[in-house]
């Protein structure tokens, strides 16, 4: 792979970076799987691709059974995890998700996540598993009621090994980066988080051993350095709009590796997506995405181990 100003994408192409940033508007309505593409900005190595303009595309060029029974590894089946695995059901993937809290009566209120009170004091993996079994017909889920904390490193990278992607929705710091550094080397993992008073919010992908590991990318060095946030109170509007904007990667990712054709619908040298809820400098007309590059930190133990 060439280094520099090169980066291999998630379907296996070289893509070279832009200096410029690209911003563009995610509307408060869209769908996961809405057939309209985002701005783009980048270069496939040997095949030139237009630049920072809007495309179509028909509902033909996006074949939904592709995924089908794909596997998926889940971490987090609270509020912003429930409510991407559900926009992800859409799709019918098989889902391996790991949670061992129970569904109260306080997260059944608001639509702050997908449960409701006929679900109470199920395992949240077993309510979604019920949810999205129903509600998705051809969607398979494998509940694991446990805390990930009590899986040994070796059982989580054999499910690794045998998931399409890894999805990482929880609040746990420490677990955070446990999951994410075993996960660095084996396949593409996205994680996604809520911020203080759910104004705004992230969705951080690593590739394995391209785009640099998730301390580099998050610009943090410990666990010390990510607040939970996993009791703070958010309008459920904010956490839908961050939980369907991370499971339309998740299925462009998902798709592009199934079928080898390449990510239009977002810069994929990008691999750090903020996503604001209110009026602020990032998006005037908020809400919107706005896609940036990380780079690996000279010395990281994680980035230089591969």
């Amino acid at each position: 792979m060439k280094k520099g100003n090169w980066i291999k994408l998630p379907n296996g192409h070289l893509a070279k970076r832009k200096s410029s940033r690209l911003v563009s508007w995610l509307a408060e309505n869209e769908i996961i799987l809405s057939t309209e593409i985002a701005p783009y900005s980048y270069t496939v190595a040997g095949q030139e691709q237009a630049s920072d303009i809007s495309l179509s595309t028909s509902a033909a060029a996006f074949n939904a059974s592709m995924l089908y029974d794909q596997p998926v590894m889940f971490f987090g089946a609270g509020s912003v995890g429930s409510h991407m695995a559900y926009n992800l059901g859409l799709a019918q993937p098989a889902i391996r998700i790991v949670d061992f809290k129970k569904v109260e009566a306080r997260h059944t209120h608001d639509g702050r996540t997908i449960y409701d009170p006929t679900l109470i004091n199920l395992y949240k993996v077993d309510a979604l598993k019920k949810k999205l079994e129903r509600d998705c017909p051809g969607t398979t889920v494998i509940s694991y009621p446990y805390n990930v904390a009590e899986i040994p490193d070796v059982e989580l990278k054999v499910m690794f090994a045998e998931s399409l992607l890894v999805i990482l929705a929880i609040d746990d710091a420490a677990q955070i980066l446990r999951i994410a550094e075993l996960c660095y080397p084996i396949v593409e993992l996205i994680q996604v988080a809520m911020h203080a008073g759910g104004l705004s919010g992230h969705i951080a992908i690593t590739v394995p051993c391209v785009t640099p590991c998730l301390l580099c990318t998050l610009g943090v060095s410990s666990s010390q350095e990510i607040r939970r946030l996993d009791s703070e109170p958010a309008n459920s509007c904010d956490i839908m709009t961050v939980a369907q904007q991370a499971a339309r990667i998740a299925i462009d990712i998902m798709y592009s590796k199934v079928t080898g054709k390449d990510i239009t619908r977002w810069d994929t040298s990008k691999n750090l997506i903020y996503i604001t809820n209110t009026r602020d400098k990032m998006t005037p007309d908020g809400p919107g995405i706005v896609l940036e590059g990380s780079r690996k930190r000279r010395g990281c133990l994680i980035c230089n181990r591969y």
